[in-house]
C-alpha cells in the first residue's frame, strides 16, 4: 500500500466532493440551459471519480515500506517556491498584464522547479501565454493589460 497515493486520493476525494456540493447550491440547471453550478458539479465529479481509482490502486497495491511521501529531497522546498510563484503571479497579474506575467510564472515554474531545458521552457511559455490570451479573448474574456498594455 503506498501511503502517498491514499493521502492524495483521500485529498483530491474531499476536494472534489466540495466542489459537487458547491455545484449543487449554485444550481446545475437554469431556465433549461447549464447553471453556474454545472461545471464546478462536472468537475467534482471527474475529481471523485479520478481520485477513487488512486485510492482503490493504492488500497490494491502490495505494502511497500521505503516509500516516503516526498520522493526527493528537496521536494518541500521546490513545493514552497511554487506557492510562493502563485501567489506572487496572482499579485502581478493586475498592474503587469496577464500574457507577461503568464510568460515568466511558466519560466519560473518550468526551469528552476521543474528544471526543464531553457529551449523548452522558452517556448513552452511564449507559446502558452499568447494561445491562452487568443482563446480567451476568442471568448470575450477581459484580461489584465497592465500598465504597459500589452
Amino acid at each position: 500500500m503506498n501511503r502517498r497515493d491514499l493521502i492524495s486520493g483521500i485529498f483530491w476525494l474531499g476536494f472534489g466532493a466540495v466542489f459537487t456540493i458547491g455545484g449543487l447550491q449554485q444550481g446545475l440547471v437554469r431556465q433549461g440551459i447549464p447553471g453556474p453550478g454545472s461545471l464546478p458539479f462536472v468537475v467534482g465529479l471527474i475529481l471523485i471519480g479520478l481520485s477513487s481509482l488512486i485510492f482503490v490502486q493504492a488500497l490494491s497495491s502490495a505494502p511497500s515500506s521505503q516509500t516516503k511521501f516526498f520522493p526527493w529531497s528537496d521536494s518541500p522546498s521546490r513545493l514552497a517556491l511554487a506557492l510562493l510563484a502563485l501567489f506572487i503571479y496572482g499579485f502581478f497579474l493586475k498592474p503587469a498584464g496577464f500574457v507577461l506575467t503568464t510568460f515568466v510564472f511558466l519560466v519560473f515554474v518550468l526551469r528552476w522547479i521543474g528544471r526543464e531545458k531553457w529551449i523548452s521552457v522558452l517556448s513552452f511559455s511564449l507559446l502558452t501565454a499568447v494561445l491562452s490570451y487568443l482563446l480567451f479573448t476568442a471568448l470575450q474574456v477581459e484580461l489584465p493589460r497592465g500598465t504597459w498594455k500589452f
